[in-house]
C-alpha cells in the first residue's frame, strides 16, 4: 500500500487550532487527575515503605502486576473496541446499543475470570508469595480485578464523549476510598498486606457500582449479539499486543522474583513508582486525550499528518524536562518518604525507567496511525517482538546487573517497539516525525543528569540547590538550541493564558 504523503507546504486544516485547544484542555484535566493520583501514592508511600517489609512490598508489587494482567486478558479488548466504534461516524448506527452490549459482555467475562482465579489461588500464592496459605490475598486480587474489568466500560464511555472532568472526578473519588481504606486497615489496624488488598477490593467495588449505575441511567439498555462479535474481533488482537506491552512494563517484576527475590522486586517497584510520575503526568494524561482526538484528526484533509508532527515535537520537549526533573530529585523524595536505607538504591534506576516511559508516549502518538487504518494485527506482532526482546535482555542483564539490568532492558524494549511502529505506520501515512528534536532532547537530558550525579553524596540542601539549577537550565538550553524560538514561547504562553483564563 502506498503511503499517503504528508504535505508540509499545505496549510493545516481550519480545525487544527480547535484540535490543539481541545488536546491541551483535556490533557490538562487528565493530568490534574493523575497528579492527584500520584500525590496519593506519595501519601500512601510512607505507610507502604515503613509498615511493610521490603519483601512484603515486593509481594504487593507482584499482586498489583497480576491484577493488571487479569484485567487486560479478561477484558478481551472490549473497552478498546468501544472506543474505536464510538468515535467512528461510519458506525453511527450502532452507537445506541454499543455501551450496554460492551458492559454486559465485560460483566460476563469478569465472573468467569474471578471463578478461575478463585480456583487457582493456592497455586498462585505459592508461586508469587512463597506461601500457599496466602490464597486469600490472591482471591482479593481477583475480586479487585473483576471489578476493574467491569469499570473499564463506563470509564471508556466517558473518554469517548470527551467528558474528561467526569473521568477525573470518578478516578479521584475511587482513589479517596482507597486512601481511606489503606489508612484504616494498614495504618490504624495494622493488618499488613492483607489490609492493603482489602482496601484495593473495596475501592474498586465502590467505583464500579457508582460508575456503572451512572452509565445505566444515560444509555439505552439494548444488547446486540452481533456487536459482541464485532467488539471482540477488533479488540482481541489488541489484547495480545497490550499483554506484550504490559509485560514490558511489569514483566521484569516477575523475572526479578525468579532470578533474585521479592525484596529486590520491592526496591525496583519503588523506582518504577517514581518513574511512573512521568507516566501518569505526561504519558497517560496525554494518551487519554490524544487517543480520541488523534484518531479524529486523521480524518481531516489536508493537514492531519502535520498535527502529528507538531504534537510529537511538543511532547518530546516537555516530557524530556519531566524525565530530567524526576531523575535528579528521586533520591531526596525517597529519603523524605522512607526511613529504610534500602530504598535509596532506587535512585540510579529512575532515569532509565523514565526514558522508557518517554519512548512509550511517543509510541502512543505513532500507533494511532495504525489504529486509524485498522492495522491491529501489525500492532500485535510488533509489541510481541518488543516484549520478547525485553524478556531476552532481562534474562541476560538481571544476573549481571540486578535491578539496573531490568530497568535498562525495559528502556531498550520500548525503543525497539517505537522503531518497529514507526516503520509500519509510515507505510500507511507518511508523517516524517522530527527525530532531530528527539536526539537533541535526549542529549540534553543525559548531559544535565551526568552533571548532577556527583551531588549524590553532598548535603541535602547543596544537592537540591545544584540539581535545581540544572533542572532550571533545561528550558534555557531549549531556547539556546532553538528547539523553541522566543516568539513560539510567547505565542504559546498567550494561548495557554487564553485557554485557562
Amino acid at each position: 500500500m502506498k503511503p499517503r504523503e504528508a504535505s508540509p507546504e499545505q496549510p493545516a486544516p481550519a480545525a487544527t487550532p480547535g484540535f490543539f485547544a481541545s488536546l491541551l484542555r483535556q490533557t490538562s484535566i487528565y493530568a490534574l487527575g493523575n497528579v492527584i493520583l500520584k500525590a496519593s501514592g506519595l501519601v500512601l508511600a510512607p505507610l507502604y515503605l515503613n509498615l511493610l517489609t521490603e519483601t512484603a512490598y515486593g509481594h504487593l508489587a507482584l499482586l498489583d502486576a497480576t491484577a493488571r494482567v487479569v484485567v487486560l486478558l479478561g477484558g478481551l479488548g472490549v473497552a478498546t473496541g468501544l472506543l474505536r466504534f464510538m468515535t467512528s461516524s461510519a458506525h453511527a448506527d450502532t452507537h445506541d446499543a454499543l455501551p450496554f452490549t460492551a458492559l454486559v459482555t465485560s460483566a460476563g467475562m469478569a465472573v468467569l475470570v474471578l471463578a478461575l482465579v478463585w480456583g487457582l489461588a493456592p497455586v498462585l500464592a505459592s508461586t508469587l508469595l512463597d506461601d500457599a496459605g496466602a490464597a486469600w490475598l490472591i482471591r482479593l486480587m481477583g475480586v479487585y480485578g473483576a471489578f476493574k474489568m467491569i469499570e473499564a466500560i463506563p470509564i471508556m464511555l466517558l473518554r469517548t464523549k470527551e467528558r474528561a472532568g467526569l473521568y477525573v472526578t470518578a478516578t479521584v473519588a475511587e482513589l479517596l476510598v482507597l486512601m481511606g481504606g489503606v489508612g484504616l486497615l494498614l495504618g490504624v489496624m495494622r493488618r499488613g498486606l492483607l489490609g492493603v488488598m482489602e482496601a484495593y477490593a473495596i475501592s474498586a467495588g465502590v467505583g464500579t457500582v457508582v460508575l456503572t449505575a451512572g452509565m445505566l441511567m444515560h444509555v439505552s439498555w439494548r444488547f446486540r449479539l452481533s456487536l459482541v462479535r464485532r467488539l471482540i474481533r477488533f479488540g482481541a488482537p489488541l489484547v495480545l499486543a497490550a499483554a506484550a506491552s504490559l509485560f514490558m512494563n511489569i514483566g521484569d517484576r516477575y523475572l526479578l522474583k525468579l532470578l533474585a527475590d521479592a525484596r529486590t522486586v520491592g526496591i525496583y517497584d519503588w523506582a518504577g513508582r517514581l518513574g511512573g510520575v512521568l507516566n501518569l503526568f505526561f504519558v497517560q494524561s496525554f494518551q487519554l486525550a490524544f487517543g480520541v482526538l488523534g484518531l479524529k484528526s486523521l480524518g481531516l484533509e489536508p493537514g492531519g499528518e502535520r498535527v502529528y508532527r507538531r504534537v510529537f515535537r511538543h511532547y518530546v520537549i516537555w516530557t524530556g524536562w519531566g524525565v530530567l526533573g524526576l531523575a535528579l530529585l528521586s533520591l531526596d523524595v525517597t529519603r523524605l518518604v522512607s526511613a529504610r536505607p534500602a530504598y535509596q538504591a532506587a535512585d540510579v534506576l529512575v532515569l532509565p525507567v523514565a526514558l522508557g516511559f518517554l519512548a512509550y508516549g511517543l509510541y502512543y502518538i505513532v500507533v494511532n496511525v495504525l489504529y486509524a487504518t485498522d492495522r491491529t494485527r501489525s500492532i500485535a506482532w510488533m509489541v510481541g517482538a518488543a516484549a520478547l526482546s525485553n524478556a531476552g535482555l532481562n534474562l541476560m542483564l538481571i544476573p549481571w546487573m540486578g535491578a539496573l539490568g531490568a530497568a535498562l532492558s525495559t528502556t531498550a524494549a520500548y525503543g525497539i517497539l517505537l522503531a518497529l511502529t514507526v516503520v509500519a505506520a509510515e507505510r500507511q501515512i507518511r508523517v516524517r516525525y522530527p527525530w532531530g528534536t528527539l536526539a537533541l532532547v535526549l542529549g540534553l537530558v543525559l548531559g544535565l543528569y551526568l552533571l548532577g550525579r556527583p551531588a549524590a553524596d553532598w548535603s541535602t540542601w547543596a544537592r537540591l540547590g545544584w540539581r535545581g539549577l540544572l533542572i532550571l537550565a533545561y528550558p534555557v538550553l531549549i531556547v539556546a538550541l532553538r528547539l523553541y524560538t522566543p516568539a513560539e514561547l510567547r505565542q504559546g504562553w498567550k494561548r495557554v493564558r487564553a485557554l485557562f483564563g
